[in-house]
């Protein structure tokens, strides 16, 4: 009796042992967030919900604070995917790089100006210190347009390499600052720190390629099972952000480290409404960037804004059905 149970224990294990070794190996991802706020919520939350393993794929997410630093570890091929604006984005790919966005989450502008109380009027910017925290990032291109969008010529103030939004609203409590963009909506933060919001982005309605992924045509190319599958994920994970806002809002408490359940519910109902079921990324949004940059870089000029951007892999899940069936269509 016993050598019987033993055969039959050694041949599950055969059978076990041949059916994991039969199945495929999770394919790895590296993506980088480089903020932290309710778009980037959307990568962390496929992670935590297990949904890169869903669909495949072993999963690697890290934080790089500034897009152009993410754009750097993209480029050297420390990471495979970006949650990014356009800017740094296309700024990399007019020097050389492949680097074309496959999503975008948002339109729009989506940044306040927000200054010290003593600084009430446009004018007053004036020979006042601005903070962004990186040299050709988002947060230094999107300060430039906003204080045009004001009348006021970039020129005229002093701007700041000082780190990420939490280190910009330091400097800006101390005084080492007068003013610094940060994502919106900020007026809850404001109005408790007894700010100004000088200029609002989402109230002039900027078009703007404000956030998605990105990530190498050559990547692309090469791992077309593997872009599919990460935007499965990331598709489930737009779903879950809009449908669980009681999961969502923990969620984000916990990715942002903030608290405040007021600040956090002002965060997610503002980019609940501005977050698309089918992120494609925009033609429009990102030829605002190009008209942008083109002004201080004459190859934007030139540059055609559909050259930036990939759709085919969000086409190809609707095509197949997979958009239909997730969202109920």
């Amino acid at each position: 009796m016993r050598r019987l149970v033993a055969i039959v224990v050694l041949s599950l294990f055969a059978v076990s042992s041949a059916l994991c070794s039969a199945a495929p190996a999770a394919e790895p991802v590296r993506i980088a967030y480089s903020s932290v706020n309710p778009h980037a919520l959307l990568v962390w939350i496929a992670e935590k919900r297990g949904l890169y393993a869903k669909y495949g794929l072993s999963s690697t997410l890290v934080y790089v604070p500034g897009g152009s630093v993410a754009i750097q570890a993209l480029v050297s091929g420390d990471i495979d995917l970006a949650q990014l604006t356009g800017p740094p984005g296309v700024i990399a790919n007019m020097k050389g790089a492949d680097v074309v966005y496959i999503a975008m989450t948002d339109d729009k502008m989506g940044y306040q100006l927000v200054t010290r109380q003593d600084v009430k009027r446009p004018a007053e910017l004036k020979g006042k210190r601005l903070g962004i925290s990186r040299f050709g990032s988002s947060s230094d291109f999107s300060t430039k347009v906003l204080l045009k969008k004001i009348g006021i010529d970039p020129k005229d103030v002093t701007i700041l390499q000082i780190g990420n939004e939490t280190q910009r609203l330091v400097a800006l409590k101390s005084g080492g600052i007068d003013g610094s963009i940060f994502n919106a909506p900020f007026g809850a933060e404001a109005k408790k720190l007894n700010f100004n919001i000088l200029a609002d982005a989402g109230a002039l309605n900027i078009p703007y390629f404000n956030t998605g992924m990105c990530g190498s045509t050559q990547l692309m190319q090469k791992n077309e099972t593997r872009m599919l599958n990460f935007l499965r994920a990331y598709l489930e994970a737009i779903k879950i952000f809009k449908t669980e806002p009681e999961y969502t809002l923990k969620a984000l408490a916990q990715f942002s480290k903030v608290n405040d359940h007021e600040l956090l519910k002002e965060a997610y109902e503002y980019n609940r409404a501005r977050i698309p079921d089918v992120p494609y990324p925009s033609v429009v949004a990102m030829q605002a960037v190009v008209d942008t940059l083109a002004e201080s870089e004459p190859k934007a000029a030139k540059a055609d804004a559909k050259k930036f951007i990939n759709d085919r892999f969000l086409k190809k899940l609707e095509d197949e059905g997979f958009v239909q069936k997730l969202f109920g269509r």
